[in-house]
């Protein structure tokens, strides 16, 4: 599955970003998914037309936001939070430490702090979009269900090692496994000039009351 037809739309929330002075751009990077959408409309409507482009990425956004699959029963949780991991070395970095994250097309024209949010927004949204509901309704678990899932982004950019913690549901574990094994290739990090893989963790929380 090509990346481009996922996140489509982020690319221009970079753009607004780049435009953006650097007090602004904290603020905006700050936001969630749906309040960086509020913000680029308003943005927009203040121009007096809009460009057919311009027109494109916001039907984009708002589908986005408006899928099924946003709903908060199956949602990815804040990536790279502190996590103790046992396979830390020479080779590889977490995700938050590399000094030039990976990252996808689209967020290429952002600075690298605004590039690595943009990337983990990617993320959490092809996630957000892809995860089969059907795995979730045919397991036995409900109410709230979190596992947290790691990985690593090599020096080539491809998804490598993909581990599911606190995998107790099988079935939910392997889904997880399988849809960040299909995330597309990322342009690769680089660590203080040198290429460098990332290790990076994705929170996955299913939440349906009883």
């Amino acid at each position: 599955m090509r990346l481009v037809s996922k996140i489509v739309g982020l690319s221009f929330i970079c753009a607004i970003l780049s435009c953006a002075s650097e007090s602004e751009k904290k603020d905006i990077a700050q936001l969630s998914f749906e309040e960086k959408v509020a913000d680029l409309e308003a943005t927009l409507a203040a121009k007096s037309e809009l460009t057919q482009k311009e027109q494109a990425h916001l039907k984009s956004l708002n589908e986005l936001v408006t899928n099924k699959a946003f709903k908060p029963f199956i949602k990815a949780g804040d990536p790279n939070n502190s996590f103790d991991f046992d396979d830390l070395g020479r080779d590889r970095v977490e995700f938050n430490s590399i000094t030039e994250p990976p990252y996808y097309n689209s967020c290429d024209d952002a600075d690298m702090e605004l590039r690595r949010a943009c990337t983990e927004e990617a993320v959490a949204a092809y996630v957000n979009t892809y995860f089969n509901p059907e795995v979730y309704k045919n397991s036995k678990v409900r109410g709230r269900y979190e596992m947290t899932a790691s990985f690593l982004i090599d020096t080539q950019g491809n998804i490598q090692d993909v581990k599911i913690r606190n995998d107790s549901n099988k079935a939910l574990s392997a889904e997880a496994k399988h849809l960040l094994e299909s995330l597309p290739q990322m342009k690769p990090g680089k660590h203080k000039g040198k290429p460098m893989a990332a290790l990076y963790t994705q929170p996955i929380i299913y939440d349906v009351k009883p």
